[in-house]
């Protein structure tokens, strides 16, 4: 007689296969628009030397006295930071490692969830809530209707007039050329297959061929390295809802030039970092992956949160995303109907939504 196959086999979970969702890490661009700042103190000043004074132009013919016209710096207004403290941590309890299959790395993921939360949380604060906002990023235009990158009907959609427009105005005020255009996946995907783009790629606009990234720094005249596309997204829905997930930058686009920490300065700004030296007797290591002066502090816990107890494993850091050039960065609206239903909805996400 045979065996029933149900009786051969009760299916248990696999010991070396977990689906689990990882993003690339350096697809986060926080520190790449704002570069890290290391500071001292958590608010300080930020001495400004005034640029109109600078470029204001005299007459430097000698007069009949043989007068010569002085010039001497002039020092604007200060700007300053105030870093705020962002915090996350993960309690790795001890009755749940012994009960954890291990296929599941109970401290790995909970530790690495701690990782993807802070990345998570301070991409949306420079991209989402800084950078898009046109109260901070005060050059900005925002597209309508007609003017929509993904209209390619439309006489007036145009994304290489559209995006030379802030390039130019980087450059004219700054005298830098911007290294940082930001985009969607997905309106990068309109862009490179938009028939003025094509057209103007060497490439007949009818034919089935794209423009790809350095053809398109070619013909807006950047650096290569420029473009920046990205897909990260994050969850805005409330804890234990529905997953909505949507993108960071949105429809938008977003130009700068950004420049590396110096004695001096005129990049869009900074991602003013502050840290406490003193441990405070607790064990205390840098976190590489996020490249920036941001700390796990690990601490035992007696009781508290598991009757086994537990450790406490804290990432904490100062910060403040400030944007001190406003005139090194340039906003581009709603470059597609976001709601359209070929972005499933990840760009239906305004910046102050």
């Amino acid at each position: 007689m045979a065996f029933n196959t149900s009786t051969l086999h009760i299916s248990v979970p696999l010991t070396d296969l977990a689906v689990a969702f990882r993003p690339e890490l350096e697809g986060y661009l926080w520190s790449t628009l704002l570069p890290p700042k290391v500071v001292t103190k958590r608010t300080d000043l930020i001495r400004q030397i005034d640029k109109g004074n600078l470029l204001l132009r005299k007459d430097l013919r000698t007069g009949k006295g043989g007068r010569v016209e002085e010039v001497q710096f002039k020092v604007g207004d200060n700007l300053s930071f105030n870093a705020i403290d962002y915090a996350v941590q993960a309690i790795l309890r001890n009755t749940e490692r012994m009960e954890a299959d291990e296929i599941l790395q109970y401290d790995q993921e909970n530790i690495y969830h701690c990782l993807i939360a802070m990345h998570t949380n301070i991409e949306v604060v420079t991209i989402k809530e800084t950078l898009r906002d046109p109260n901070v990023l005060t050059n900005f235009v925002a597209l309508t209707a007609p003017d929509y990158w993904d209209d390619y009907n439309s006489p007036l959609s145009d994304p290489v007039d559209d995006i030379k427009v802030g390039v130019l105005q980087v450059f004219v005020k700054t005298g830098h050329m911007p290294n940082q255009i930001v985009m969607h996946a997905m309106v990068w995907d309109r862009v490179q297959r938009h028939p003025k783009v094509l057209a103007r790629g060497g490439v007949h606009p009818t034919g089935n061929a794209i423009v790809t990234i350095p053809e398109f720094e070619r013909i807006i005249g950047v650096e290569p390295g420029t473009m920046k596309i990205t897909a990260q997204q994050y969850n805005n829905a409330n804890e234990g809802a529905t997953p909505n997930y949507v993108s960071m930058i949105g429809p938008d686009t977003i130009i700068t030039y950004s420049e590396a920490p110096g004695i001096r300065s005129y990049g869009i700004g900074y991602s003013y970092m502050f840290q406490d030296s003193s441990a405070g007797g607790m064990d205390v290591q840098s976190v590489k992956e996020i490249e920036a002066p941001f700390l796990v502090y690990e601490f035992p816990d007696n009781g508290l949160f598991d009757p086994r107890g537990a450790t406490v494993h804290r990432l904490v850091g100062g910060l403040d995303q400030k944007v001190q050039v406003a005139d090194a960065g340039y906003l581009i609206q709603n470059c597609v109907d976001r709601t359209a239903a070929r972005y499933a909805g990840y760009l239906n996400n305004l910046y102050n939504s």
